[in-house]
């Protein structure tokens, strides 16, 4: 059993098993939520680790907070949104140890909401 579901898991990740429908909305929707965060959060400029990116995505949709089963998200699919959004803004990639240069955490956008 456990290897069957190894298996599968190598086959999704490998791009040999298709997407179900359910998949593809749910990514859509993980982009979008993402994209809302970025302008609100992210501001060009400096540099900031992926678990700073991570931990503000999570404090900012409150259903992503703690893992649960009605709303599953892992910190590495984060990641890939926010290495997906970085691509499109034309910054560099995420560097070995984890940072991104150009952008950074907008602090001040939780101090305007006072």
């Amino acid at each position: 059993l456990i290897g069957g579901g190894s298996l599968e898991l190598g086959r999704i990740a490998s791009g040999e098993k298709k997407k179900t429908r359910n998949d593809s909305e749910r990514d859509t929707q993980l982009e979008q939520e993402f994209a809302e965060f970025a302008q609100k959060k992210l501001t060009s400029g400096g540099n900031c680790h992926r678990s700073e990116v991570v931990g503000a995505f999570r404090r900012y949709f409150a259903k992503y907070r703690v893992e649960n089963d009605e709303y599953p998200l892992t910190d590495l699919e984060i990641e890939r949104l926010l290495r997906g959004w970085n691509r499109m803004q034309g910054n560099e990639d995420m560097s070995s140890a984890g940072f991104f240069t150009g952008i950074q955490i907008n602090k001040q956008a939780d101090l305007t909401k006072l």
